[in-house]
């Protein structure tokens, strides 16, 4: 009978106890843990061949045992801004983009989590791919490993926003959470989990101890308008998802961010103002950011020309309101234009 060969345990996933145990499993002293834990994550070293302070034979059990893959660079645009889109060979398959975005002193890796997106969002290239798989946790921290790392780039942010809904692959998830914060040592307060609406994973979110931020998708506060735009509302009523920002709101004592692309003639006269004057409204805390649409080819959505006037329409109802200027549309990094187009 021919053997089924199986994979070997994934180094990445391995936390310090793991390392401990292993160590004492091949009879190796226990404070091999900590420095094969100091190679990983505070040098960004990943081959066991190149952890000099190891001895040759535990490298080589090191080699043999586990599998230490990683995200493989395809391709690397660069936009007039600074702002550098990534195209990556994931570990287990798929292709996904990142994006790494330079403003003033600070540095915002935008991840991907998942192989595609199953939403359809109606002005989203993302969503003209459909799904193709979810990707793991350490897949998806690994993106902002790698631009540390392997690029030498600074990092101070993660958002969540890149290819995917985070809260349909909820595990991993907080799994990437875990890992950017126990492994890279970043603080939760520096990571935002954006998510289009689903609101058992935000009631998940709300029991969660760790100071992330969450922004969500409205993109639209008047029921028929949003579903045109996202069909998935179709399925679960706008008010469903308040219910659920309340939740997290009360139990967390913090605000939301309601991300909202501005497009032009469908989201931005005065009834989409006064509409989302209702949805913020109390025990519901929540600040409006508007976001410039960035074209897609074959959509028809234009950007609204309308952003200044509508920010001071949303003021004068007594909101919060900012403006988020697009970064990297040149190169097809910016908001909804992440649909692996090499540019």
């Amino acid at each position: 009978m021919v053997g089924v060969e199986t994979a070997k345990p994934v180094l990445w996933e391995l936390s310090p106890g793991d390392w401990e145990k292993w160590m004492h499993q091949m009879e190796e002293p226990s404070y091999r843990a900590q420095q094969v834990w100091q190679w990983l994550w505070h040098r960004g070293v990943a081959s066991p061949q190149l952890m000099t302070d190891l001895p040759v034979s535990l490298r080589r059990k090191l080699e043999e045992s586990f599998d230490h893959s990683e995200p493989t660079l395809l391709h690397m645009s660069e936009s007039r801004d600074g702002t550098r889109k990534l195209l990556w060979l994931m570990p287990k398959g798929g292709q996904v983009e990142t994006v790494w975005i330079p403003h003033s002193q600070r540095y915002t890796v935008c991840v991907s989590s998942q192989v595609g997106c199953s939403l359809n969002c109606r002005f989203c290239a993302t969503g003209q791919l459909g799904l193709e798989r979810q990707l793991t946790g350490y897949e998806i921290f690994l993106q902002v490993y790698a631009v540390k790392y392997r690029l030498g780039l600074p990092v101070t942010h993660v958002v969540f926003m890149g290819m995917g809904e985070p809260l349909l692959n909820y595990t991993s998830l907080i799994e990437a959470i875990e890992g950017l914060t126990t492994r890279l040592g970043m603080s939760a307060r520096r990571l935002t989990v954006s998510t289009v609406g689903i609101p058992k994973g935000i009631r998940r979110l709300a029991d969660r101890k760790e100071p992330f931020e969450l922004a969500f998708s409205l993109h639209s506060a008047i029921p028929h308008k949003r579903q045109m735009l996202i069909p998935l509302a179709a399925h679960i009523p706008l008010e469903e998802i308040r219910e659920a920002l309340v939740t997290y709101c009360q139990k967390r004592m913090e605000w939301v961010t309601l991300e909202y692309v501005l497009l032009k003639g469908v989201n931005d006269g005065r009834e989409d103002a006064q509409a989302l004057r209702r949805f913020v409204a109390p025990p519901l805390r929540a600040k409006v950011n508007l976001i410039e649409y960035n074209p897609v080819p074959g959509l028809s959505f234009e950007p609204s020309p309308r952003m200044e006037a509508f920010r001071e329409e949303l003021l004068r109802e007594g909101l919060i309101a900012t403006i988020r200027r697009s970064r990297g549309a040149d190169i097809s990094a910016g908001c909804g234009q992440l649909a692996r187009h090499i540019r």
